[in-house]
């Protein structure tokens, strides 16, 4: 999810009996369902058992607020204390690790597990476009370059089951 859809996440938005979150104000208005695996749930069953005991979170319809009752603006901070906590360093501002790397990260991860496991990529990859948000599948497009470029173990995989999608151009014939 985006920083922007988390903060803005409502109560009613979140399905802990399904395991399931609503986004819908999201970039570009696009609704969408996203499973969440059953730990993520159980902490979110957690969490809102321990918010039940606030009557400011009683009293809000947002499932993540500040101490006024309102959602969240910043989710930088908490983002930079949560590293301290886990002992990471922080480049500063803009430098990262970002809280948007996160989100880079799931994309890379999640297709380098389907390349690894042979899965059809031109299938795959709309389900990604749709989980993430993006307008269209071009936008989910730009993660395969960064998964070859981090993983280049996998660009010869994707060249067997993908080469044909752009084909290889020789440069004098070009001309």
């Amino acid at each position: 999810m985006r920083s922007s859809e988390l903060t803005h996440l409502r109560k009613k938005d979140i399905d802990l009996n399904n395991g399931l979150v609503f986004v819908s104000h999201s970039k570009f208005s696009k609704e969408r369902y996203i499973p969440i695996n059953k730990n993520l749930n159980e902490q979110l069953c957690s969490f809102s058992k321990h918010m039940q005991h606030y009557v400011q979170w009683n009293k809000s319809d947002f499932f993540f607020i500040n101490s006024h009752g309102t959602f969240i603006k910043d989710i930088y901070h908490p983002f930079r204390e949560a590293l301290m906590l886990a002992g990471i360093s922080h480049g500063g501002r803009g430098v990262g690790p970002r809280v948007h790397d996160i989100r880079h990260t799931f994309a890379v991860h999640c297709l380098r597990k389907w390349v690894r496991e042979s899965k059809d990529l031109t299938t795959a990859l709309p389900y990604l476009s749709a989980y993430m948000g993006h307008v269209g599948i071009r936008s989910s497009q730009y993660y395969l370059r960064l998964t070859a470029e981090l993983y280049p173990d996998i660009i010869e995989k994707l060249d067997i089951n993908y080469g044909w999608i752009i084909p290889e151009v020789d440069a004098y014939e070009a001309n």
